[in-house]
C-alpha cells in the first residue's frame, strides 16, 4: 500500500537541503497526490567502451564521467544514450518501507526513461537512477523534476546494510566499499545480505 507523502516528509523518510517545512515541499511542487517529485541534479556517463562483470560474489562498474551543464544550466542528452543520475534529496528508508521510482509523464512520452532497483528497507542515500534517452537529443535544466519516489510498506525481511549506503551531498560510487581501482573503475565485492530484524534473531 502507498504511503501517505507527507507522512514520509513529517519522519524524516526523505530530505532536501531547500526544504525545512511542508510549505517548502509544496511551493516547490514536490509534495503529490501519493508520491514525491524528485529532482534531477547530477549527471554522469556510462562508459560503453569498459565491460560490466559480476557475478553472486563480486562486479566490476562501467564507471563514467561528470557531465557539466551548459551556461544555462541545460545537460544535453545524446540519442539512444543512458546516463547515471542522481537527486539532491535523501533518503533514510525505515523498516517496514520501500521505496519505488517512475518517470514523470512528459518525460515518458518524449522516449525518455527512468528505471532503478528496489530502495529497500535500510536504505539511505541519495535518489539514484538510469536515465535512458531513446530519441533524439533531449536539454534538461539542473533542478528539473524528472520523476516521482513512491513510498510502500513492506513486510521487511531485515534491513539493507550495502555499499550503496552513503551520505548526503556524495555521490554512491565513493561509498561502494574498498574496492579495487582498475582504470578508475571500481571493482568491488558485493555485501548486501540483509541484516535480522529482531524478531528474526
Amino acid at each position: 500500500m502507498l504511503i501517505n507523502p507527507e507522512t514520509a516528509i513529517q519522519n524524516g523518510w526523505i530530505t532536501h537541503p531547500e526544504c525545512d517545512t511542508m510549505d517548502d515541499w509544496t511551493e516547490r511542487k514536490f509534495l503529490g497526490t501519493n508520491a514525491i517529485d524528485f529532482t534531477i541534479d547530477d549527471l554522469h556517463s556510462i562508459d560503453a567502451h569498459t565491460e560490466f562483470v559480476i557475478s553472486n560474489d563480486a562486479k566490476t562498474m562501467r564507471g563514467g564521467s561528470e557531465q557539466f551543464v551548459n551556461s544555462s544550466l541545460y545537460w544535453t542528452l545524446n540519442a539512444n544514450t543512458s546516463y547515471d543520475g542522481m537527486s539532491d534529496m535523501h533518503v533514510n528508508v525505515p523498516e517496514g518501507v520501500a521505496c519505488e521510482l517512475i518517470i514523470r509523464s512528459s518525460f515518458n512520452r518524449n522516449g525518455i526513461f527512468l528505471t532503478a532497483g528496489v530502495f529497500d528497507s535500510g536504505y539511505s542515500g541519495a535518489i539514484g537512477f538510469a536515465l535512458h534517452n531513446m530519441s533524439g537529443l533531449a536539454s534538461i535544466r539542473r533542478g528539473t523534476r524528472i520523476g516521482q519516489i513512491k513510498f510502500i510498506q513492506s513486510n521487511s525481511n531485515g534491513v539493507y546494510a550495502g555499499g550503496y549506503n552513503h551520505l548526503p551531498g556524495t555521490h554512491w560510487s565513493a561509498s561502494i566499499g574498498a574496492a579495487t581501482i582498475a582504470n578508475g573503475h571500481p571493482s568491488v565485492t558485493t555485501d548486501i545480505k540483509p541484516q535480522p530484524n529482531a524478531s528474526q534473531e
